[in-house]
């Protein structure tokens, strides 16, 4: 979020940009160590880069020897940006003079601003002067991969993942979810040791430099493309797996393990489990769905600490927010549920009937705004006709092989026609991936289907391209067209998968 504010503010011709966060609980009034809300003295880093991965070497991996650009592209906000603490940013906030008639908003009458008369600046307002300094250098980065082979499908794989940089201590943020796969890792390894031997074969991830832009889970998606396209099952993410009031275990992802995920999240939560909603960026699930297509599962709890990236999270917070550690165990538990789940039944539990049904929700919620779009730019109406009647086609394509080849899979099923089914399942979602970045997405998607919204990065939106071309002004007829086209053969691919 914070690269995303720097960028906007360097749109709005900005110079520099000084952030800080200003939260507390809205009923105690009350900060940590008393309860999760960050103090006054707290200040919550993070990263401005504009792009994932290694900057160097966008379009192929970053390993050693590998082709670095000499004209890499702009990496980070082009302008200076430095977080503070609550207490620096009111000094420089009664600093400014008030302007007539200026009045606080009230959603900004929280914590340490309350109800004080704090300026936006005038024409006299004082300038600050901002200092940045930075070490620019590459280093090495290490990910580390453990492997259960498969004992049918050795070559369809389970990742689990998480990364385990930090800005500070990282007690929450990522060593809650380090614990959470490494605890899920040796329920795992118990079974091993009794015998027991999973039908796909199982990775278990610790990505590197997370932080600095996804770059370890990044560049080894990159590296490993062609092997995912083929293999990739699902990507099973936690990062923070521990939070403020943690009530539930939650998570957001591909329609795809919808039915999965809800029957795990209700047996650690004891029900309520509605839906996945998109996965967004922010985390190391996204080079997977992203740049290879393979869906993508993200769990943690529904919340977390207020203090997360500043010096507070550490091991006290636990403390605070889980004394007992019962949330963490909860989402280590899910996890392994997750990873068995998806790694042992023969038929892969992916539905494409439901994956079908959240497409056409997506594709309701856009058609009026493309509709709008089409009358400012005079096109004919019977192209959205003719992407309404494609979806059509999709969904009864993939009621069609719900009913004739999933439901009709038995024990007695032969290897061959299991396989069948689940490569079905599995090109189904690769049929989204195009070989061009999509407009209007962050961090150079080629997913034409799902991508993270270009204004808020932890959050999905459906069918980006063509969303940014109807809602961007200075978007043409034929850019307009060309998204249109690619988001329909997209689906005519999809299609096919499930209907040859």
């Amino acid at each position: 979020m914070k690269a995303v504010v720097s960028t906007q503010s360097t749109g709005a011709g900005a110079l520099a940009i000084v952030l800080f966060k200003d939260l507390m609980d809205p009923e105690t009034k009350e900060r940590f160590p008393l309860s999760e809300y960050a103090p006054s003295s707290a200040g919550e880093r993070g990263t401005v880069g504009v792009t994932d991965g290694d900057s160097d070497t966008l379009g192929w991996p970053s390993v050693e020897k590998s082709f670095l650009k000499a004209e890499a592209p702009q990496s980070t906000a082009a302008i200076i940006s430095q977080p503070i603490t609550g207490d620096d940013a009111v000094v420089l906030l009664k600093a400014l003079p008030v302007h007539p008639g200026f009045k606080l908003p009230e959603e900004w009458k929280v914590g340490l601003l309350g109800d004080k008369s704090f300026g936006i600046g005038t024409e006299d307002t004082p300038d600050l002067e901002v200092t940045v300094n930075v070490d620019v250098r590459r280093v090495n980065i290490t990910n580390v991969i453990g492997t259960i082979t498969g004992s049918v499908e050795p070559d369809r794989w389970v990742i689990l993942g998480n990364h385990r940089d930090a800005w500070t201590y990282g007690a929450i943020d990522p060593s809650s979810g380090t614990a959470a796969v490494m605890e899920a890792g040796r329920a795992l390894s118990h079974f091993l040791n009794k015998g027991w031997r999973p039908r796909r074969t199982i990775k278990l991830a610790s990505w590197d430099a997370e932080e600095w832009g996804l770059i370890g889970s990044l560049e080894w998606v990159e590296e490993n493309r062609a092997l995912l396209e083929h293999r990739g099952v699902v990507y099973i993410n936690t990062d923070i797996a521990e939070g403020g009031q943690c009530l539930r275990v939650g998570a957001t992802g591909s329609p795809l393990y919808e039915n999965i995920t809800g029957t795990v999240l209700d047996s650690v939560n004891g029900g309520g489990f509605k839906k996945l909603d998109l996965s967004g960026s922010g985390s190391d699930m996204y080079g997977f769905y992203c740049y290879a297509a393979v869906s993508v599962l993200n769990v943690n709890c529904d919340s977390y600490a207020d203090v997360y990236h500043s010096v507070y999270d550490e091991q006290h917070l636990f403390e605070v927010v889980d004394k007992d550690y019962t949330n963490l165990a909860k989402v280590s538990s899910s996890l392994a549920q997750l990873v068995v789940g998806v790694s042992e039944p023969a038929a892969v539990p992916g539905r494409v009937e439901e994956y079908g049904n959240r497409i056409q929700e997506w594709w309701d919620v856009l058609k009026p705004k493309v509709l709008l779009a089409f009358t400012r730019l005079d096109i004919d109406e019977e192209l959205i006709h003719i992407l309404d009647n494609t979806l059509f086609n999709l969904g009864k394509a993939a009621d069609t092989f719900k009913s004739e080849v999933m439901d009709k899979l038995t024990p007695d099923s032969s290897e061959l026609e299991v396989r069948r089914a689940n490569d079905k399942i599995l090109q189904f979602d690769r049929a989204f991936l195009v070989d061009e970045e999509i407009p209007g997405t962050m961090f150079y998607s080629k997913n034409i289907l799902v991508s993270p919204s270009s204004t808020n990065l932890y959050y999905g939106s459906g069918f980006p391209g063509l969303l940014h071309a109807a809602t961007n002004s200075t978007a043409t007829k034929t850019d307009l067209l060309m998204q249109l086209e690619r988001v329909r053969w997209a689906l005519h691919a999809a299609t096919a998968v499930l209907s040859s």
